[in-house]
């Protein structure tokens, strides 16, 4: 992991999620890139001036916000800030397309609140439409030294693992415990591929692998990752369809904010 993205907008949920990447920022020696986006609104013939005085502003104050950064740190990072004006999700794709991030590390609206703001949510809009990874850090959530990274994926395959790469490099790289959890509404018979388990077995921290039959996705996921404790959550999955219904869905994207979990979003785009 070379790039870290953080989409900033300078408030207290922000600065959560930035605790969460300074810390793998520094575990990888990554860089840290800042993006701070604003719209501007003004009568005709008003909004040049308007739109030069805010950007003037903005820019100013995330200089001052990477210099805070800096100060409030106890190690060497190399971090910088960009400012851009337009629509939030593109803004932030586009940046992370630019500097090749590996990562993006964002707030969300947590458990408050919910219904159309929360769908709403830039944290939603760009999880949804991204091909980055995506680590999402709930309101509620303070930072933490985790122990664990709890995997949702609905099959154990090699391309499955593929797209779990990123979610290995922080588990190996971090020390955590990586607890696969695969959950069917049938039966799940299927033990470990051999040439799978092989690979797992090579890995420099522990695994398991756990089998959950239940008509509901989400409730024995968030059960299983709270048992754990401080744990990651991280969703994958190599079907699409079986993905939208996991967290896209109204019901599933409640439970998913409200558990307090940082979530790990791996997007699959071989899907």
């Amino acid at each position: 992991m070379k790039t870290i993205l953080v989409p900033t907008d300078f408030s207290e949920n922000a600065d959560k999620a930035l605790d969460f990447a300074l810390a793998l920022a520094h575990k990888f020696n990554a860089k840290l890139r800042l993006i701070h986006t604003y719209n501007t609104s003004a009568p005709a013939g008003h909004l040049g001036s308007i739109n030069r005085v805010i950007k003037e502003d903005r820019e100013k104050e995330m200089v001052a916000f990477v210099k805070k950064t800096k100060e409030n740190i106890s190690f060497n990072l190399d971090i910088k800030g960009r400012c851009r004006k337009g629509y939030t999700t593109e803004l932030i794709e586009n940046e992370a397309e630019r500097i090749d991030a590996d990562l993006i590390v964002m707030g969300t609206l947590g458990a408050s609140n919910l219904g159309k703001q929360m769908m709403g949510s830039t944290a939603s809009k760009v999880i949804k439409n991204t091909q980055f990874p995506v680590l999402a850090i709930p309101r509620n959530t303070h930072y933490t030294d985790i122990n664990n990274v709890v995997v949702a994926i609905d099959a154990l395959t090699m391309s499955v693992l593929n797209t779990l790469n990123p979610m290995i490099n922080i588990a190996q790289k971090s020390n955590l415990n990586i607890e696969l959890v695969h959950v069917s509404n049938q039966q799940i018979h299927t033990d470990i591929d051999p040439t799978i388990k092989t690979y797992l077995d090579d890995l420099t921290v522990p695994y398991h692998y756990t089998k959950i039959q239940s008509d509901q996705i989400m409730e024995p996921i968030l059960d299983f990752a709270h048992e754990k404790g401080n744990s990651i959550l991280c969703l994958v999955s190599r079907n699409r369809g079986w993905f939208e219904n996991l967290f896209h869905s109204s019901v599933s994207q409640q439970l998913a904010l409200k558990s307090d979990l940082p979530l790990l979003i791996l997007q699959d785009i071989d899907a």
